[in-house]
């Protein structure tokens, strides 16, 4: 059995990642008892965790094939994925898994390549990896490195881009209305106060917006990652997409799978 790590930014990055490998016959392993002993010290045993009582347990989430057993880690942020890499590889794995992904978004000022960098030295100053130059990029070193910036490592945007993209294909009506919706918010067709907009004026704030929107409707009262998860966002034809296809095939490279 081959083990891979990727961190990710939030849930909703971890159910993407999960739809994704799906093809390749992952299946999501939610029973501790038949757990891959590999991941255990991953798993907390004390709640509440931290002394919180509000904070999610900051257990990963895990995909099995027949060869290979990934766990997907939610960060809470990428300012935070460098510290979950290093408190997993140095003080929880035994060994060190056979693949170290990441995966964060180009949602900020800055672009793609210049966010890459940043997560990059963060790693190499804290865990000892060998990180390709460049995103989208796997290194060929024990164990393989790469860092996938979303939507394609050139263009600003995020998870929720690609999603949007993908939708256009089992659900362009859904999706034409909702675009509508939002940019009648945009126009300030609802008398909206700044403060009311908020998260919504932020750069991504309208393709959030929407894929909520989709989701809400999809699956009424959860969470968007339950709609990922179970809805047609990521079948068929949309799995061809260019953007997809990228993504999907760093998964393949990093993972080795076929």
């Amino acid at each position: 059995m081959r083990y891979a790590y990727l961190v990710v930014e939030g849930p909703h990055d971890v159910e993407f990642v999960g739809r994704l490998l799906k093809p390749h016959r992952f299946k999501r392993e939610n029973n501790e008892s038949r757990l891959d002993p590999y991941w255990r010290p991953l798993v907390p045993t004390k709640f509440p965790y931290g002394g919180d009582l509000s904070r999610r347990v900051p257990v990963p989430t895990f995909f099995v094939s027949d060869t290979v057993s990934v766990a997907v880690h939610a960060s809470g942020g990428d300012s935070e994925i460098a510290n979950r890499v290093e408190e997993t590889l140095q003080a929880a794995l035994v060994a060190p898994p056979d693949a170290v992904g990441v995966l964060l978004d180009a949602d900020r000022d800055k672009p793609p390549v210049e966010r890459f960098g940043e997560v990059r030295q963060a790693l190499q100053a804290k865990v000892n990896l060998v990180v390709p130059e460049q995103p989208g990029q796997v290194s060929t070193a024990s164990p393989r490195c790469g860092i996938f910036v979303l939507p394609d490592n050139v263009n600003p945007g995020t998870l929720e881009s690609l999603l949007l993209e993908c939708a256009d294909i089992p659900y362009p009506a859904l999706l034409s209305d909702v675009r509508a919706l939002v940019s009648r918010v945009q126009t300030g067709a609802y008398s909206l106060t700044p403060d009311d907009l908020k998260d919504f004026n932020k750069p991504a704030g309208a393709h959030k917006a929407m894929v909520a929107c989709m989701a809400g409707i999809l699956r009424p009262g959860k969470a968007i990652q339950v709609s990922i998860q179970d809805n047609r966002w990521l079948e068929g034809a949309a799995l061809e997409l260019p953007r997809i296809a990228a993504l999907r095939e760093f998964l393949r490279v990093l993972l080795m799978l076929p």
